[in-house]
């Protein structure tokens, strides 16, 4: 229904279908958008959707990736190095959770989550190691991986699949198919605009734009 509204508001709304192949190395800010849905109600119907065309100050909590990322780290100790689980700084930060939370990745304690990644994750890292990250467009086993453009057309990823990325980086993977969980109202202007100019009109205004793969078919 929400496609067929924008469709009266918008000259190019995208499908809710909508899968995008995108470089891994271009997913280069970050929103936690599951926390936000936690601390503040008018955000909660955002995490909550698909392909909604978002505006206001949601967009101010998009930060730069850094190198900080304790998942990747621990997923690089554990996967490359042969740290075990419990040694890597990931399961550090882990143990210091558990000591003001009930429970982290729906875990009580420790040995819940050191048997929870050696069943589930060291499973799915050596699944993807042979058959990398599949699309989920066709199939309903597979959680999609969201992702939210900014208003430049900048990626940035949100909460859900950030292991299977985090893998996928370790690993050295290139690309990864994902879907759009929203986009900032002043790119789905480009949109438009694209739709308006056609591609010869739209690559001379916006060179730097015209290959990008939420404006292909």
């Amino acid at each position: 229904m929400r496609y067929f509204f924008y469709k009266t508001i918008y000259k190019n709304p995208a499908r809710p279908t909508k899968e995008l192949l995108i470089d891994i190395a271009d997913i280069n800010m970050v929103i936690d958008d599951r926390s936000l849905a936690k601390q503040h109600p008018s955000y909660r119907k955002i995490y909550k959707t698909v392909n909604t065309v978002i505006e206001g100050e949601f967009w101010n909590h998009a930060k730069p990736v850094n190198g900080k990322n304790v998942k990747l780290i621990g997923f690089r100790e554990h996967f490359v190095l042969g740290v075990e689980w419990e040694e890597t700084t990931l399961f550090k930060q882990y143990e210091q959770e558990l000591q003001e939370k009930p429970n982290v990745q729906g875990c009580r304690d420790m040995h819940e989550l050191i048997r929870l990644y050696e069943e589930k994750y060291d499973v799915l890292y050596h699944q993807l190691a042979l058959e990398g990250i599949k699309s989920a467009r066709h199939n309903v086993d597979i959680e999609p991986i969201y992702i939210y453009i900014h208003g430049d057309g900048r990626f940035v990823y949100t909460s859900g699949g950030n292991h299977r990325l985090n893998m996928a980086k370790v690993l050295g993977l290139k690309s990864v198919p994902v879907f759009v969980r929203g986009r900032h109202v002043e790119w789905q202007r480009i949109r438009d605009e694209y739709q308006t100019l056609g591609l010869a009109a739209f690559k001379q205004k916006y060179p730097s734009l015209a290959e990008h793969p939420d404006l292909q078919p």
